[in-house]
């Protein structure tokens, strides 16, 4: 500001000494001798994000103690009130934080909560133990997970590691089965001391916000109801997390001529697989998304005789090579890599040209490509294999009616000796969602625009031009903690929000015409959400900085090349070994990816990112594999993950290149 005319005011620097009333912890710092004390408690403030109503200032005066005004010049020794640290500190909330749903994401916040030493939070899950609808109740018996272990134990990322939980080990398999993904689960929960946090067998039936919806003092009253009994109480919360699954519930779809088939007919969720009737059988599946590959996979595993996937449009799939490159990558792998990666399998099956397939939008080079497709990829070798060797096989067409074992299309074709009918024609879901917030819109991924009430989903569909992963581990770990840092720091939101850049922020409406509720969203308007918050708020997006350097180092420990490599081909031959068993006559495939090949990808990918990386992964971590942050940093010092020159280049490449791409990208398709 401006100096008062006639006054001299002194340029020198001092010494200044800063101590928490109460406590040794001080913090020295220089200052100019005409700081006065108001300048003081404004840049306190501001950095540690606290209420600079709540600061004194203390100073010794002969005997006693007295409080400096705001007019003052700052002491050389001051003891300062009205704060527990020089760290920032995170905002207590009258009420506890309530997480709606113990499966992948519930977890994960809770997990986060605990590990920052705050156990102010409690969870309402309808099982009996942790894990999720998805796990516990969709996946059947013999679902296992598509991609790697590395890219989905509910621990991951580098502020999650502790001693019991790093790297994860061989002893979990790279592609575990339910109930060893479900052990996984159960272990987290223990490791992190979160279940005695979580309350099983019980609804969140209601869901009341008290007080003004602006207010800072409202909160949120739950009507939480026994499964078990007749039980029924309030309970009171001050910041909602809410996880209601993806979309659970079943697309049903009665075709013609269902009575007359006299075969099963069933859907592609909860154990509703006839499995004791595969052997020796065809089945047909009806759709195309990741459940449907699962479901092929399962039932060729049963021993099926063919298994055909009837599909409106064939989607891309992806083979095990590719998703383990992705998720190794510091960096995002470009699409058009990705599409290369593919190139070797779908030749040898004969799956056709990923170029070519519908969801695929590239330019006339082929090195910039976006693919936009209603489901994830499905991702697995068998799939292709079953194809080559005459198991499976895709069929571009629509079910029109059914007769005695036998499917008549839409195009005129008809598949006959047919015993089995799955359907996994898509998933909805549920209006309660909606109705439990009273909402008619989620404003990014806030319910009806309340921060304090943040929800997630499994966002549907693909939309992307470079790859980070393809799995849900990552993208849950940026949520929680960047929705947990405006709610331990409710200042910055509410700068955020004088500011009005709220506004900015994507908005859903329920449409009922296609089923879907306001809640369930895709996962453009997800990417859309989560770099918008980000770019509001920077600091928020801070605790994931060092996420390349981890996943990287991470995966290569995890599942190196050679072994990785190993399994994949092991259980590629062990498939073809049992088929020949059971009387398959195709000759002998061998599998198409090559470490040569695999050497050649990188070298592509380093050259297209400004990398060094390798197949034999980054050079050895330091004694005790990954590096356990240090903690929140004190005021003024250099955050943790700022360790290296490589970890603060990694900060830079993903700014100059995620935020840079999504941004001229939407710049470009003229996004409303």
């Amino acid at each position: 500001g401006q100096m008062s005319r006639g006054k001299k005011y002194s340029t020198t620097f001092r010494e200044v000494t800063l101590q928490i009333f109460g406590s040794e912890e001080t913090l020295a710092m220089p200052a100019q001798t005409c700081t006065r004390i108001g300048d003081l408690r404004a840049a306190l403030a501001k950095s540690l994000m606290v209420d600079p109503e709540k600061l004194e200032f203390l100073v010794k005066s002969g005997c006693s103690v007295r409080k400096q005004l705001d007019t003052e010049e700052v002491g050389r020794s001051v003891r300062v009130k009205g704060i527990k640290s020089f760290k920032v500190q995170a905002h207590e909330w009258p009420h506890p934080v309530g997480v709606i749903g113990a499966g992948y994401h519930g977890l994960k916040t809770c997990m986060v909560y605990a590990k920052t030493g705050n156990h102010n939070f409690v969870c309402f899950d309808r099982n009996d133990r942790v894990g999720g609808y998805c796990w516990i109740t969709a996946a059947n018996q013999h679902s296992k997970l598509q991609t790697e272990f590395g890219s989905f134990h509910v621990w991951w990322g580098e502020d999650m590691v502790k001693d019991s939980c790093g790297y994860p080990s061989k002893d979990w398999g790279i592609w575990p089965g339910k109930q060893k993904v479900l052990e996984h689960f159960q272990y987290a929960a223990e490791q992190y001391g979160i279940l005695p946090n979580i309350r099983f067998r019980c609804n969140v039936a209601t869901l009341d916000v008290v007080g003004d919806k602006k207010s800072h003092d409202r909160f949120y009253s739950f009507g939480v109801k026994g499964l078990d009994d007749d039980s029924f109480e309030q309970v009171k919360c001050s910041v909602v997390y809410n996880y209601p699954g993806s979309m659970t519930k079943n697309r049903i779809v009665d075709y013609p001529g269902e009575d007359d088939f006299e075969g099963n007919i069933g859907y592609g969720m909860n154990d509703d697989c006839p499995y004791e009737h595969l052997k020796g059988n065809t089945m047909a599946i009806l759709g195309n998304g990741a459940f449907a590959v699962e479901n092929a996979r399962t039932a060729i595993e049963y021993g099926a005789k063919k298994v055909y996937i009837v599909t409106r449009r064939k989607n891309l799939a992806s083979p095990r090579v590719p998703c383990w490159f992705v998720h190794q990558g510091p960096q995002p792998t470009p699409g058009a890599l990705v599409l290369k990666m593919f190139e070797p399998m779908y030749e040898l099956v004969g799956f056709g040209d990923p170029w070519e397939f519908w969801s695929v939008h590239a330019n006339s080079s082929k090195t910039k490509v976006n693919v936009i497709q209603n489901s994830r990829f499905g991702i697995g070798d068998v799939t292709f294999l079953a194809i080559a060797c005459g198991k499976l096989a895709y069929v571009v067409d629509t079910l029109k009616r059914c007769s005695r074992h036998c499917l008549h299309l839409t195009s005129g074709e008809k598949l006959e000796d047919v015993q089995v009918i799955l359907k996994s024609l898509g998933l909805l879901g549920d209006y309660e969602v909606d109705r439990l917030h009273k909402m008619k819109e989620m404003v990014g991924m806030y319910c009806d625009g309340d921060w304090r009430r943040v929800l997630l989903i499994d966002a549907t569909g693909m939309n992307a031009a470079n790859f980070t992963t393809f799995s849900t581990g990552i993208g849950t770990k940026g949520f929680v903690f960047t929705h947990k840092y405006l709610h331990d720091h409710p200042s910055e939101y509410y700068r955020i929000e004088q500011e009005g850049y709220i506004g900015q922020l994507p908005r859903n409406l329920a449409k009922e015409k296609e089923d879907k509720p306001a809640y369930v969203v895709d996962v453009k308007y997800t990417m859309s959400a989560g770099f918008t918050m980000e770019g509001m708020c920077p600091a928020c997006g801070a605790a994931n900085w060092s996420d390349n350097a981890y996943k990287h180092r991470m995966y290569h420990t995890t599942h190196p090349i050679g072994y990785y490599l190993e399994q994949v081909k092991a259980d590629w031959d062990q498939y073809q070994a049992t088929w020949k068993a059971g009387g398959c006559e195709s000759a002998y495939v061998p599998y198409p990816y090559t470490r040569e090949m695999i050497d050649g990808y990188f070298q592509e990918y380093n050259a297209l990112l400004g990398e060094s990386t390798s197949a034999d992964g980054p050079p050895p971590a330091p004694e005790g594999g990954a590096i356990v942050p240090a903690g929140q940093p004190e005021f003024g010092a250099v955050p943790p993950w700022a360790d290296s020159a490589e970890a603060i280049n990694m900060a830079k490449q993903a700014v100059n290149t995620e935020h840079f791409q999504w941004w001229t990208g939407h710049a470009a398709q003229g996004e409303e």
